[in-house]
Order: C-alpha cells, then sequence, then structure tokens
C-alpha cells in the first residue's frame, strides 16, 4: 500500500520514470487520475498530455478497453478547448477499438463525444443518432450518470435547432436523474443548459436562478472551466437586461479563466460577448478589436456557428459607423452560414440587421420583407427578443411608407410581446425588471403617437397608461407575484382578425418547417424510404404555398389600409368606461394627458363624449429647462413666479383653453408625464388668474385602475399622527403639535380647538404598532405630519420617520398589517413628500398614490416641496374645515383654500414663515405680496398635490 501512494506521489509530480515493478494497471491508473486532476482545474492542455501518455501505455499493452477510454478522455478534451475535428476523430477510434462487443460504459461515453463535436459543428441530424444509442445502452446498462448526459445533451440539441417547448422536460428529467444519485457534475451542466433556455425565451429571473445555481455547483466541485462557462452565460442575461456594468464585469471574468486554462473556443465567444457590450455601450472601435479577435478564433477552431455570429456582429458594428457597404458584406457572409448549419434563430438576427440596413438607405420595400422573413421564423423558435424587434422594426418600415394603420398593428405586436416578457418579470429585483425597459419605451412612446396622429385617442390613452403603469411599480418595486397584474394592448376588431391571419400564417409554417426539418435530419443520415422522399416533396410544395399565402395577405393588409376602409367597430370596453365614468361625476371633470416625446408633447382630452389630440412643438430638453427654471422660482417666495408661470400656461394650456371653455370643464384630472410631474399645475398663469383659480386639479394616475368613488362628507374621523421632536438626521418639526392640534378635536377629551373628531398620537405614541392600529380602527381620514423620505430605489429606500425615532419602510407598509382599505383620504403633511432623487424623472411623485389606491386607499394629498410649517397647520386646517362643515369635494376644498392663501381670506392664524425642511431666502427680492395676503406666493399653496378620487 506504501508503495503504490508513493508511487502514485511521484508520478502526479512528474519528478522521475516510472519504477518497473509498477505493474501496468498502476501505470494507468496513475495517468488516468493525472490527467482527471487537471481537467477538473480546467487545464485541459495538461490533461490531455496526461491521456496521451496512458492512452500510449495502453496501447503498448494491448489494452484495447484503456485505450478507448483514453480516446474518449482526449476527446472529451480536444471539445474543451475548441478542437472539434480532432474530438470527432478521436470519439470515433474509441468506437472502432469497442467494436459492437466492448464495454457499454465507454461506448455510451464516446457516443456522446462524437455526438457532441458533431452538435458544436452544427451538424445536428449526425448528432441525434450518436445521443439516441449513447442513451439507449446508459438505460440498459443502468448507468444514470450517462443516461442524464445523454438526455441533456438531446435537449441541447433540440434547444440549437430552436425546438425550446420539446427541449425543456428533457431537462428537467436530466436534472431529477442526476439529484437523484447525487451526481453533482451533470446537475451542474443541466442547470446551466435550463438556464440557457429560459434566457433565450426571456424568461430572465428563471435563467439567473439556474444559472446562479449551477455556479455554485461548479465552484463546489473545483470545475474552474465550467465556472467559466456559466460566467459567460450570466453575461448574456444580463445584457439582455440592459445591465451593462454587471454582464461586463461576469465576462471578464469568464474570459480570464477561459485564457488561463487555455479554452480557446470559449475565450472567442466571451471575447464576442465583451465586444457586443462595448457596442451597446456605444463604443464600436472598441468593439471591432473584440469581434475580430474572436472571429481569428472561430476559423482557426473550425466554429461555424461562431464565425457566423462574430461576422453578424462585425458586419451590425459596421452599421452604426455608417459604413453601409461593409456591413452588408459582413452580414450576408454571416446569413450564409447560418443557413447552411440550420441557425434558424441567427438567421432571424441576421434577417433584422439587414432589414435595419436597408432602412437606413431608405429601401423599404426591401426593409419590409428582410422583416417579415424574420417574423415567420420567429415563430418557429419562440425567441421574445427576437419578436418584439422584428414587429417594431416593420411598424417603423410601415410609418416610413406613410402606411399608418399597418404601422400601428405591428407597433402593438411589438408591445404584445414585451408586455408578455414583462409578466413573467414581476419575481425581479427592481433593478433588473427597471433596466428591461430602458431599450422598449420608444415603441410605446412611437405607437402611442401613431394613434393620437390617426385620432384613435382611446387606444393611445390605453398604450400610454401601460406605459406610466409600469413606470410606477418599477419605482416603487413592490410589484411581486401577487402584485399587479401586467395588462396586455388593446386591439380593435379588425386588428384582432389580421392578427389571427398572422398567427395562422406563423403556426402552419410552424408545424412544416418542423416536419421539413425532421426528414431533412434523417436524410442526413440515411436514405429516406420512398413514402418519405414523397412526404419532404409536400411539404416543400406546402411551404411554398404557405409563403405565396402570406404575400397575399399582406398586399390585402396593405390594400385594406391604403384605401382608408374603415375598420370596423372597435372593441374598446376597457377605455370606453372610462369615458363613461367620467360622465358619472357631479362636477364636469376632463381627463388632459400629456405624453413628452423627443421632438414634441401631445395632449390628449378626454371627456365624456368625445376626445381631442393636440400637438405642441417642444423638444424634451427645452421642456425640461422651463419646468426647473420655474420650480427655482416657486421655491424662492422673494422671486416674481407669474412669468416663468406664464410662459408654461402658454405652452402647456392655451391650446387647449378653448375646448375646455366649450366642455364647460370644471375640474381638470390631470395625467402627466416625464418631468411635468415636478411641475404644480396649479400656479400656471394665464396673465390674470392662477389656474387654480379656474378649474379643480387633481392628479390621474392610471396604474391604480380606479377612477370613481364615492362622496364622504359626513361621519368624518381622522387619525392624527406626527413627530415634532428632532431625530438623528432630521431636524424638529415645531408646528407639528399645533398643526394636529388645530385639525384634530380628540374624542376623549374636552378638545375644543380641532375641526374633525379623531385621536392624536404624537412623537413616542406614534409608533409602528400605533400606526397599525390607528388604521385598522377605521378611520376615513388619515393626517400623518412627519418627514418623509420618498426616494428612488428600493422600498427600502423610502421611509416615514416614526415619532420614536426608527423608520417605516414602504415595503413594510406594503403588508396586511397596515390596511388601506378603510381610508378615504391619506395626506403626507410632510417635508418633500411627493418628490424623490437623482434619475427618477417624476415617476416618484405618482407612484406612492399608486400603491395606496391600489391598497384600498381613496386619495392621496402631498406636497412637491418642504412646506412652511406654520402656514402648512393653517392650510390643512382650513382644508379640513372646508370639508366637513361646507361639505366640499377635497379637490373643491383644495381649489378653495389655495384661493385664500391667494386673497388673504381667512388667513388671521398664520402668522410664522418658519419652513419645514428648508428656510426660504428672505433678500430682497422681485415679488412684494400684498399686505393683506403675506402668503399670497405660490410658494406657500402651490406644493399640495391631491391624486385619486377627488369627490
Amino acid at each position: 500500500m506504501v508503495r503504490s501512494v508513493l508511487v502514485g506521489a511521484l508520478l502526479l509530480s512528474g519528478c522521475c520514470r516510472i519504477p518497473k515493478w509498477v505493474s501496468m494497471d498502476g501505470i494507468i491508473d496513475m495517468h488516468s487520475r493525472r490527467g482527471q486532476q487537471a481537467y477538473s482545474k480546467g487545464d485541459y492542455r495538461q490533461a490531455a498530455a496526461a491521456w496521451r501518455k496512458g492512452l500510449d501505455a495502453a496501447g503498448k499493452g494491448g489494452r484495447n478497453t484503456d485505450a478507448a477510454r483514453f480516446l474518449v478522455n482526449l476527446s472529451e478534451a480536444s471539445e474543451g478547448i475548441g478542437l472539434y475535428k480532432a474530438a470527432l476523430a478521436q470519439a470515433s477510434e474509441a468506437l472502432d477499438l469497442l467494436g459492437e462487443g466492448g464495454d457499454p460504459a465507454i461506448r455510451s461515453q464516446a457516443l456522446i463525444q462524437k455526438g457532441l463535436a458533431y452538435r458544436r459543428t452544427a451538424r445536428y441530424a449526425a448528432a441525434r443518432p450518436c445521443f439516441d444509442d449513447a442513451l439507449e445502452i446508459a438505460r440498459r446498462v443502468k448507468n444514470p450518470h450517462l443516461e442524464s448526459e445523454s438526455i441533456r445533451n438531446i435537449a441541447a440539441l433540440l434547444q440549437d435547432q430552436g425546438e425550446l417547448e420539446a427541449a425543456l422536460p428533457l431537462y428537467e428529467d436530466a436534472i431529477d436523474l442526476a439529484r437523484a444519485y447525487g451526481d453533482e457534475t451533470s446537475e451542474a451542466r443541466s442547470l446551466n443548459n435550463l438556464g440557457l433556455l429560459f434566457d433565450a425565451r426571456a424568461e430572465y429571473p428563471e435563467a439567473l436562478k439556474h444559472h446562479q445555481a449551477s455556479l455554485a455547483l461548479r465552484r463546489k466541485l473545483g470545475d474552474r472551466a465550467g465556472e467559466g462557462k456559466v460566467l459567460g452565460n450570466i453575461c448574456i442575461s444580463y445584457s439582455k437586461l440592459n445591465r451593462f456594468d454587471q454582464a461586463l464585469q461576469h465576462c471578464e471574468a469568464a474570459l480570464d479563466i477561459a485564457e488561463k486554462i487555455g479554452d480557446r473556443q470559449r475565450a472567442a465567444n466571451h471575447l464576442n460577448n465583451i465586444g457586443s457590450l462595448y457596442r451597446r455601450l456605444n463604443q464600436p472601435r472598441k468593439a471591432l478589436r473584440y469581434y475580430r479577435r474572436s472571429l481569428e478564433i472561430k476559423r482557426e477552431t473550425a466554429d461555424p456557428a461562431g464565425e457566423a455570429r462574430a461576422l453578424n456582429n462585425i458586419g451590425e458594428t459596421y452599421w452604426h459607423l455608417g459604413k453601409l457597404d461593409s456591413a452588408e458584406d459582413y452580414l450576408e457572409r454571416s446569413l450564409e452560414i447560418k443557413k447552411r448549419i440550420g441557425d434558424l434563430a441567427g438567421q432571424s438576427a441576421s434577417y433584422q440587421n439587414l432589414a435595419l440596413l436597408y432602412s437606413r438607405r431608405g429601401r423599404y420595400p426591401e426593409a419590409k420583407f428582410f422583416y417579415m422573413k424574420a417574423v415567420l421564423l420567429n415563430n418557429r423558435i419562440d425567441r421574445p427578443e427576437l419578436t418584439w424587434r422584428a414587429y417594431d422594426g416593420l411598424s417603423y418600415v410601415y410609418e416610413a411608407l406613410s402606411m399608418p394603420e399597418p404601422a400601428i398593428l405591428y407597433g402593438k405586436k411589438a408591445l404584445h410581446s414585451i408586455q408578455d416578457t414583462r409578466s413573467r418579470l414581476a419575481v425581479m429585483e427592481k433593478p433588473l425588471r427597471l433596466s428591461y425597459l430602458e431599450d422598449k419605451t420608444h415603441v410605446y412612446r412611437r405607437v402611442a403617437d401613431l394613434l393620437i396622429r390617426e385620432g384613435r385617442l382611446l387606444e393611445a390613452q390605453q398604450v400610454i397608461s401601460l406605459l406610466k403603469e409600469e413606470e410606477y411599480w418599477h419605482f416603487l418595486d413592490i410589484r411581486g407575484p401577487d402584485g399587479p397584474s401586467v395588462d396586455d394592448v388593446v386591439t380593435t376588431l379588425t386588428e384582432q382578425h389580421w392578427i389571427r391571419k398572422i398567427a395562422a400564417f406563423e403556426g402552419e409554417l410552424g408545424k412544416v418547417g418542423h416536419e421539413i426539418e425532421g426528414l431533412e435530419m434523417e436524410q442526413q443520415g440515411r436514405e429516406l424510404s420512398e413514402t418519405e422522399r414523397e412526404r419532404l416533396f409536400q411539404l416543400y410544395d406546402r411551404a411554398d404555398e404557405i409563403h405565396a399565402a402570406f404575400e397575399a395577405y399582406l398586399q390585402e393588409l396593405e390594400s385594406t389600409y391604403s384605401d382608408k376602409v374603415e375598420f370596423g367597430q372597435k372593441t374598446l370596453d376597457a377605455l370606453e368606461s372610462l369615458q363613461g365614468d367620467l360622465g358619472r361625476f357631479p362636477l364636469r371633470t376632463v381627463i388632459v394627458t400629456f405624453l413628452v416625446l423627443e421632438d414634441n408633447i401631445s395632449i390628449l382630452l378626454t371627456a365624456p363624449a368625445i376626445q381631442i389630440p393636440y400637438r405642441i412643438p417642444m423638444t424634451e430638453a427645452d421642456l425640461n429647462r422651463l419646468v426647473f427654471n420655474f420650480r427655482e422660482t416657486l421655491i424662492r417666495p422673494d422671486r416674481d413666479p407669474r412669468p416663468p408661470a406664464g410662459a408654461l400656461y402658454d405652452l402647456l394650456m392655451a391650446p387647449i383653453e378653448q375646448d375646455l371653455i366649450r366642455l364647460e370643464a370644471e375640474t381638470l384630472m390631470i395625467s402627466l408625464d416625464g418631468t411635468l410631474r415636478y411641475l404644480p399645475f396649479s400656479a400656471l398663469f394665464d396673465g390674470e388668474r392662477y389656474l387654480t383659480e379656474r378649474y379643480n386639479l387633481v392628479l390621474f394616475t392610471p396604474a391604480a385602475k380606479r377612477l370613481f368613488g364615492e362622496v364622504r362628507t359626513q361621519g368624518l374621523r381622522i387619525a392624527g399622527l406626527g413627530m415634532s421632536e428632532a431625530a438623528e438626521g432630521f431636524g424638529s418639526l415645531p408646528a407639528v403639535k399645533e398643526e394636529l392640534d388645530a385639525i384634530v378635536r380628540e374624542e376623549d377629551e374636552n378638545d375644543l380647538m380641532g375641526v374633525v373628531p379623531g385621536k392624536i398620537l404624537l412623537n413616542q405614541d406614534f409608533t409602528a404598532t400605533g400606526l397599525a392600529e390607528m388604521l385598522g380602527k377605521g378611520y376615513p381620514l388619515v393626517h400623518l405630519a412627519s418627514h418623509f423620505s420618498f426616494r428612488p430605489g428600493t422600498a427600502e429606500d423610502s421611509f416615514i420617520l416614526l415619532g420614536d425615532g426608527s423608520r417605516l419602510t414602504l415595503s413594510e407598509l406594503d403588508s396586511r398589517r397596515y390596511p388601506f382599505r378603510f381610508i378615504d383620504l391619506l395626506t403626507l403633511s410632510a417635508c418633500e413628500t411627493a418628490v424623490g432623487g437623482q434619475d427618477a424623472r417624476g415617476r416618484e411623485i405618482e407612484s406612492f398614490a399608486a400603491l395606496a389606491q391600489t391598497r384600498g386607499a381613496g386619495a392621496i394629498l402631498a406636497t412637491l416641496w418642504p412646506v412652511a410649517d406654520a402656514s402648512t397647520g393653517t392650510f390643512m386646517a382650513l382644508f379640513y374645515q372646508l370639508r366637513t362643515e361646507h361639505r366640499l369635494s377635497k379637490a373643491e376644498a383644495l381649489r378653495e383654500v389655495q384661493r385664500r392663501f391667494l386673497s388673504g381670506k381667512d388667513e388671521t392664524d398664520i402668522h410664522e414663515d418658519e419652513p419645514r425642511g428648508v428656510k426660504p431666502v428672505n433678500d430682497q427680492g422681485e415679488f412684494t405680496p400684498p399686505p393683506e395676503a403675506p402668503y399670497a406666493h405660490p410658494f406657500y399653496w402651490a406644493p399640495f398635490i391631491l391624486m385619486g378620487n377627488y369627490l
């Protein structure tokens, strides 16, 4: 025993020759173990060197079974570094040595390696029989490891050919089998493959979950090569989610491993992926350097699929650089290879890139042809990421051809695909969900713009709502498996007709194509029978017929729209119910929807019986500057706000003023977009009056999916909760006690001060438990006077400061412990409650309202900037008094308080100007309020915004 261990150590160290007394079994065992150790570390070349010595020894000793095993090992090493021809030759030689009666387990391994070499070089028809034979042997000899590996390779082969649905259950079977027998190596491989399948289906949460599980096993096993493969695949998933920093980090780690272990094939893959990341980061020349390095390796290792990918990416980069002739050359060379090897997903990508190229040249008919080729392929391979891009491209082409109706149809198809993917992202963490949408928002905006231009306003409203809904839930990060559902885009009856026809063509062509591929694969491996040949020719004829019918469909579709034939009655019940609800309001109500586009602002008026669109020329950048300058004026009570307020009124309200007068509008429900959400519309100035002097104003939050509610002015009770003391990181709010006393008339005390009966929890009494109890008692009015920090990020980043100094986050507030269903009005009288931080683009202003309304609250009253403490207390007390004593709606009461602040009426109790959170500048300025109305500046009354049910 000691001698055996000593020999093993000497052999593994490579320090001496094999002593003569060592048996052939010992020699073969030592070379085998030395190779396995090197292979497990990813050192394929060192492993191959050890196995070649073992092969020589086995050959000299006439031990064919051992020689065959070493040849299988060498095939694995060759495949690992991308030497596929060598891998195929070694596996084939192993099978020849074994013959029909050789060791069945080694024969099964050899068949797997032979099939894998065929698969790597896209010779799919030759690969399948190898895997099938390997599986049959593994089951016959009851070897679970080889059975799992055979099943996994069959699934991977199906996946390569675009048959994802057929591959999925096979991967699951392979994983179950590996786990049942504790085979962590096979389990890790299958988990990685399954992650790739989910990635292809745009199910990124599942893809990342399976990749991470595989990565953990690879690291546990010390499998460096496998670790590098999985890191590369995680890079791809993050890239598709537009998380480029994380993607680059994983790709570079994967490349480092591949280069250290000499895995040139996968190093080329990682180089290609890094190039794609740099191209998307707008560094095309750097991308080209990586692509060319990848292309060189792919050609040297005879990997046609990899060569085609590199050629495609180089062509795409030249397109971005404006070198269209070079781009076309590379794209066509890539497409030729993809056709030859049967790479359907790759063909779709190439067709779309060629379509983009021809679109850029203004040759739209050719672009349309390539997009349609991509569309038909996409249905066969189930690749959502390719699907929405193809439909979006078709929409753009038809728009360029001045055919808006087909452009809208295909734009809606693109949105349907995006919405479908979004519905599968609910369980992902918020930054990943948000990044997924980054390169797709233009689709929503362009389709909405097309619909508005065509006067299809209800549909435009719904598309805008889909985008805004996604912005809200992304901002809050509260969507989950049980959260708000993802709606689909609304289609008309006529559009449904055309979509069904498209689906019929795609479905039948997919079935025919699948059967053709099966027979063609059989044909590559054997002679087809007469019946099979006849069937194949019938299928070729049927495929031609379907293509011809599809061309006729396109001509019919275009003819229908070019002749301006009426589409038929639009089935827009969900949207029309919006107008029906408006007719039920006691106050004449009009919804005003704003959509900020890159070079214009679209406005849509929705009244009970009509919708009216407007288009205002104004770049988004110029609008942002106007809003910013106005905000800077508003928070300085010494500055005259009327000039910038007038400029914004002229831009946003003057174009719709006459129609609002004709509609006799009393209440405007305003749906905002982008930085307009930071704009207090109540402070817009028409030259004589502020907007609040003309209309009741309320923000409309489509994501809440609630519009109509009941008026509640009788029997109101209020829960007042506040924090007046300083806490770590927050200053004191000394006027909070007076504010609550002025509002709440305590029910269990002899309190004569408040205007609404209820209960107060102040400072140490204002705890999470106290808040939960107050909400559970069913108070219809809840007034929170404390610091409330609402910041973009996860729901953990936004919180209410409680009276005991602790923080109650939005994620904690979003639980059944804090019921909102009894709340008619939730008031957040706190420091800058409605505004978030950088990069929020205004979404945070309405996001909490959407959350609260979805949880059951009727309406929310919040502020756009820090407000003076004393004036806030008086403002809120007067607001509640008008609600209870004068029976005014929320919107009417808010408007009346603002008007009284402007005129000075009922302001006798306002005597302090200490601000809440920040101090107004008191140096000499341009605005001097009238003596009877010291708080006439919008700084004091305009930040209050009402969201939700205004009745």
